[in-house]
C-alpha cells in the first residue's frame, strides 16, 4: 500500500477538530496504540497493539517536512499471538523504543485524520491519504492538499521524523 502523509505539531486539536466536522468528516472514534518499534536500521517494522486488535506493520518513507509518501505492509496479528510474537521480534531484532499515544481518529474520503496525543511528546495532527489502484494520484494529491487548507496545518510547524525517532532524540 501507498499512502501520502504529513505531521504538524498542533497545540490546538480541538480547534482543528471543529474545522475537520465543517467539511465532513466522519469520527471513528478514540484509540489507545502501543507501537512497539524493532531495531531494523533505516526501515521501520513496529507491532501496533490496539484495544480490539493488533498488527505488524513494515513502511519506508524519507524524513521531510513537506507530504511525502509511505510504502507499507500491514499484517493482522490475533491477539493471543501478540504476546508471543512481540517476544519473538524482541529476541531477534531488539526494541528500539515504545510509542504510547491516544488517536482520535477521523476520515474525509480517503484521507486518514489522527488526532495525536503521544506520551512524553505532545499532541500532533497526522494525516494520511490512502492511495488505491483504482484511483488517480493528482486527485488523491489534490484531496490531501484540500484538508491541509481546509484545517490550516499549511501554518503549523512541520515534523520531517516519527514519533519513535522523536523520542530517541530527547
Amino acid at each position: 500500500m501507498i499512502n501520502l502523509e504529513i505531521k504538524v505539531v498542533a497545540s490546538n486539536i480541538e480547534e482543528i477538530k471543529n474545522k475537520a466536522i465543517k467539511i465532513g468528516v466522519s469520527n471513528n472514534g478514540v484509540l489507545q496504540q502501543t507501537d512497539t518499534y524493532l531495531l531494523v536500521g533505516k526501515k521501520r517494522l513496529k507491532l501496533r497493539e490496539e484495544t480490539d486488535r493488533n498488527h505488524l506493520v513494515f513502511y519506508v518513507r524519507e524524513n521531510t517536512n513537506d507530504s511525502k509518501f509511505s510504502k507499507y505492509y500491514i499484517v493482522n496479528i490475533p491477539k493471543y499471538l501478540s504476546p508471543i510474537i512481540k517476544k519473538i521480534l524482541s529476541a531477534i531484532f531488539g526494541v528500539k523504543v515504545i510509542v504510547n499515544k491516544k488517536r482520535e481518529l477521523l476520515i474525509y474520503k480517503n484521507t486518514r485524520i489522527h488526532l495525536d496525543t503521544v506520551e512524553n511528546l505532545g499532541t500532533y495532527i497526522e494525516l494520511e491519504t490512502v492511495f488505491n489502484n483504482n484511483q488517480k494520484e493528482i486527485d488523491l494529491t489534490g484531496e490531501h492538499n484540500f484538508v491541509i487548507s481546509s484545517l490550516g496545518l499549511n501554518n503549523l510547524e512541520k515534523i520531517s521524523s516519527s514519533y519513535s525517532d522523536l523520542l530517541l532524540s530527547k
